[in-house]
């Protein structure tokens, strides 16, 4: 049973006549014929009483018709539900990014795109890059956001927007007025991480290993948030996003001290599913972040940005 069948059934049956059916759907009237004598035939069941030129609906004709009309009514909204995707209309974006770029960078960009498309309902999750990556994988999202690297083959990748960590202090810090410090001046320090999974956290550590700096006193909290309080109160350092900070910057309730010898710029990425196809509304949103990208200066590479000191 088929499209086709239904519709000729239908007309059929609407029109009570195989030649005004024929006219309705600009078939032949043995093409017709031919599709209700199939569809006949698959069912077991004679569909019409052929008396003189009266056309009438047998009992089964009767249920059929009953179904038949309702399966296609379905399609049809369907269809319309479909073109209400297309143009925007209606539709779910499902997000899920790191929590810096979850919290500092995302919502901008979602603003736009809600005032754009008001119709679409928007679902953020923000965690952190390890469970990113698992829900983009899991199908349970249709975009991610995170930092480097980007290490699973299923996953499709495209830059999104430079970042860089900075050193931060309390403004009562003893390194507060300092525009630049080594390293090696951290040794005692206490440092406040992120959690294991962390993509600020691995970068953190990983160049800190480069310089041979080991983390003698640390502190792990679970959000960025919880870290720009702890080191407002003179709990510890901590290495956090520009991006994360700048509020606080502008109160003076954090100072910022460049750390020369440690390459702490990264390149922070947009990820999908190489297997999916990304629904209209997901489209949109990604060629919202484009254009975007598209009207800032070009930057170096990811590759010069990490490159080792000399």
């Amino acid at each position: 049973m088929n499209f086709s069948q239904l519709n000729a059934f239908l007309a059929v049956a609407q029109h009570g006549s195989f030649s005004r059916a024929a006219e309705k759907l600009y078939l032949t009237q043995p093409a017709v014929s031919r599709q209700i004598q199939a569809l006949e035939e698959l069912l077991g069941m004679q569909l019409f009483d052929r008396i003189g030129r009266l056309i009438m609906l047998t009992q089964a004709g009767n249920i059929l018709y009953h179904h038949a009309h309702i399966a296609l009514q379905t399609l049809e909204e369907a269809r319309e539900t479909i073109n209400q995707l297309r143009g925007l209309q209606r539709g779910h974006l499902r997000i899920s990014a790191a929590s810096t770029i979850g919290t500092y960078m995302l919502p901008q960009p979602l603003g736009e795109f809600k005032a754009s498309s008001p119709n679409i309902e928007i679902s953020l999750a923000i965690t952190n890059k390890a469970r990113v990556v698992q829900q983009v994988l899991n199908h349970e999202v249709e975009l991610g956001f995170v930092g480097p690297p980007v290490e699973p083959a299923e996953l499709e990748r495209e830059e999104y927007l430079l970042d860089e960590l900075v050193l931060i202090v309390a403004p009562t810090h003893r390194l507060a007025h300092e525009e630049s410090v080594r390293v090696a001046e951290l040794g005692e320090e206490v440092f406040i991480l992120r959690e294991q999974g962390s993509g600020t956290r691995e970068i953190m550590e990983e160049e800190l290993a480069r310089v041979r700096l080991s983390l003698k006193k640390a502190m792990e909290l679970g959000s960025t948030e919880a870290i720009k309080q702890a080191v407002a109160a003179n709990l510890g350092v901590s290495i956090v996003s520009k991006f994360a900070i700048t509020l606080e910057i502008l109160q003076g309730r954090l100072g910022v001290v460049k750390l020369p010898e440690l390459n702490l710029l990264r390149q922070l990425f947009m990820v999908y599913h190489r297997g999916r196809t990304l629904s209209p509304a997901a489209q949109e949103f990604c060629s919202l972040l484009r254009r975007s990208k598209a009207g800032k200066p070009k930057t170096t590479s990811p590759q010069d940005m990490r490159a080792k000191p000399s």
